[in-house]
C-alpha cells in the first residue's frame, strides 16, 4: 500500500487520515492497526501510543468527522437567517459535509451492513444535541408562521435519508446513468432538486393560514382523519 504524505500533518493526524481510509475500504473488522501504522509511516508501537486499541482509533475517526459536521452546521445555523432560507442553509451544510467526507459515508454504509450497533451508539451520542436544536428551531419557525406545519423529526429523517443515499449509492448511479454523480455539476443539480422538492411543503405561503394544509402536522401529533 502507498504511504500517506506527511507534509503539515502530525503523527496523530496521519494515523486518523489513513485509518479513515482503511475503515472505509475494509470495515472495522478488516482494518489492521499494523497496516494503518505502516501506511502512515509510523511503527505499530507509535500508533498504540496515540490510540490504545482499534476501538479507540475507530471512535476517534468518527468523532473527527462529527466535529467537522458540527462546525459546518454551526456556521450555517449562525448565519442569522430565518424561515426556509435558514433551513436551506443548514441542508446545504449537511450536503456539503457528505460531499467532502465520502470515506465517512462508506464507513456508515459498511456499519449498516454489519449490523450498525457500534456506530449507531457513537453517532446517536454526538448527533442528538443537534437534532434537538433543529427540532426547536423548526417548531419556533412554524409558530412564527415562517414555515408551514410539518413534523420536524420526519423532515430531518427524510432529508438525511435522501442525501445519504445519493452519496452511498454513487457507484450504482454512475453505472445506471453513465455520468459521474460526484462531479460539481451533478452535485449542484441534485442539491437544487432536493431543495425545490422541499420548498413547496415548507415555505410559508402568506395566503394560506398555518395549519390548514391537508396532511401537515406538528411533531408528536398525527394527522386527523374523518
Amino acid at each position: 500500500m502507498r504511504a500517506v504524505g506527511t507534509v503539515q500533518l502530525s503523527s496523530q493526524e496521519r494515523i486518523l487520515q489513513v485509518a479513515r481510509e482503511e475503515f472505509a475500504e475494509h470495515g472495522f473488522r478488516g482494518a489492521r492497526l499494523a497496516g494503518i501504522a505502516s501506511r502512515a509511516g509510523l511503527s505499530h508501537p507509535t500508533l498504540l501510543y496515540h490510540f490504545k486499541s482499534k476501538e479507540d482509533l475507530y471512535a476517534a475517526v468518527i468523532a473527527a468527522a462529527v466535529a467537522d459536521w458540527a462546525h459546518d452546521t454551526e456556521a450555517a445555523a449562525s448565519a442569522g437567517l430565518s424561515g426556509f432560507a435558514q433551513v436551506e442553509a443548514i441542508l446545504d451544510a449537511g450536503f456539503g459535509f457528505l460531499a467532502t467526507h465520502r470515506d465517512f459515508v462508506r464507513i456508515v454504509r459498511r456499519e449498516a451492513l454489519d449490523g450498525g450497533g457500534r456506530l449507531e451508539e457513537m453517532l446517536s451520542e454526538h448527533a442528538r444535541p443537534f437534532v434537538d436544536r433543529a427540532v426547536v428551531f423548526l417548531e419556533r419557525e412554524i409558530e412564527a408562521g415562517r414555515l408551514c406545519e410539518h413534523d420536524p423529526l420526519e423532515l430531518i429523517q427524510v432529508y438525511y435519508g435522501a442525501v445519504f443515499t445519493y452519496f452511498s449509492d454513487a457507484g450504482f448511479r454512475e453505472r445506471l446513468l453513465g455520468e459521474d454523480p460526484l462531479s460539481e455539476e451533478a452535485l449542484a443539480r441534485h442539491r437544487r432538486a432536493l431543495t425545490e422538492l422541499l420548498r413547496p411543503g415548507l415555505e410559508a405561503d402568506s395566503a394560506t393560514p398555518i395549519g390548514t394544509a391537508s396532511g401537515r402536522f406538528r411533531h408528536g401529533r398525527s394527522p386527523r382523519h374523518g
